[in-house]
């Protein structure tokens, strides 16, 4: 009894301290239903420091929680930087759609025809890879694995050495055992391939595509790949679920995977593009990349976004994580509502899905 007295006095100043270190007003139900859930998630160790965003009809709402490190007191912000990871791979679906829109490829081609000569790829049974199995996951290519046996591989940064070269060596050596277009399994070095020979068919480097087709047509002006020093500043210190201390990671040429790094201002401009796409042909490629390519048992997917359906509503989603950071979007375009999560521990904090059915529940303001 003594003991469980003395656990709660020791436990009850670090509750307390993170009662203080929030912006939430709780003025409103949804203040509430957010803080709820964030004060869940930072119970279970779940979390550090929390952007949370909420699009609901007309209105955004952001919120802030914890610490951009432990033990700092710093409050992240709408301007603090996070690596999204594998919110990534819906950006790189835009840029297959909108290559697809403006006539420069088919969802249908063969990966063949776009890498370099100096590949030989091996079919399963004579079936070939399109572009499109590389973004809805039915390439039948391997998550990640294949990555560990090439030299210079650490935990810390799993994917820095795995560069251009070593990807079209994997692709050259690469003997499927399965047939594609069949099933659903989550790939990052297809989704990393596909960035690539995007890229490759325009004739620059994948940053250089992502930012002129989607970062500077939609004012992103706080997403990058590369940080520059101010950057590198502003952002989060990531922690890994032993609440160590961990780099961003270094995704090489498996960038389109999962590399780029953000902040909730430009992650809720995103958001808002997907939500009401426009004219043009940002709209259209982003219109495009949200109709289903693929269905299972498992999943249904669009261009990079997974696509729930349920009770009326239809939800685009993706989650992500690299070694000291986890992310969340998701979008009902209908209801013209979206969350987005931005954590620096790596870790499924538990926040978006149940905020986002609580927004579903309600009418959008309109």
């Amino acid at each position: 009894m003594l003991r469980a007295l003395l656990t709660a006095f020791l436990v009850l100043p670090a509750l307390v301290t993170f009662c203080q270190q929030s912006n939430n007003p709780m003025k409103t139900p949804l203040d509430r239903k957010v803080d709820s859930l964030v004060r869940a998630a930072f119970a279970q160790n779940k979390c550090v420091g929390l952007m949370i965003g909420v699009i609901d009809g007309k209105n955004t709402y952001t919120y802030a929680y914890g610490e951009t490190a432990i033990g700092n007191g710093k409050l992240p912000d709408n301007n603090t930087y996070f690596q999204i990871g594998s919110l990534t791979k819906t950006f790189t679906g835009i840029l297959l759609a909108d290559q697809i829109v403006r006539g420069k490829v088919k969802g249908e081609d063969l990966i063949s025809k776009y890498v370099p000569d100096t590949v030989k790829l091996n079919w399963f049974e004579g079936k070939p890879v399109t572009l499109l199995m590389l973004t809805n996951h039915t390439s039948a290519i391997p998550r990640w694995e294949p990555v560990m046996k090439y030299p210079g591989f650490t935990v810390q940064q799993p994917y820095g050495h795995f560069k251009q070269p070593q990807l079209y060596d994997f692709l050259n050596h690469y003997k499927p055992t399965e047939a594609p277009g069949v099933k659903y399994a989550y790939s990052n070095i297809a989704a990393g391939l596909l960035g690539q020979l995007l890229a490759r068919n325009e004739s620059v480097s994948y940053w250089e595509l992502l930012n002129k087709t989607i970062l500077r047509p939609l004012k992103m002006k706080h997403t990058a790949i590369t940080l520059d020093g101010n950057q590198q500043n502003g952002m989060a210190q990531g922690y890994n679920m032993g609440r160590k201390t961990e780099q961003p990671w270094v995704l090489s040429a498996l960038t389109p995977a999962g590399g780029i790094s953000s902040n909730l201002t430009d992650m809720l401009r995103y958001a808002s593009a997907n939500i009401n796409p426009g004219k043009g042909t940002l709209g259209n490629a982003i219109r495009l990349s949200h109709a289903e390519t693929f269905k299972d048992k498992s999943a249904r997917m669009g261009m990079g976004w997974h696509i729930m359906i349920g009770k009326g509503h239809t939800v685009l989603n993706h989650g992500g994580q690299t070694g000291g950071f986890n992310s969340h979007i998701s979008i009902e375009s209908a209801g013209q509502k979206a969350v987005v999560i931005l954590s620096n521990l790596a870790a499924d904090n538990g926040v978006g899905w149940p905020l986002q059915a609580y927004l579903m529940q309600q009418k959008a303001d309109k």
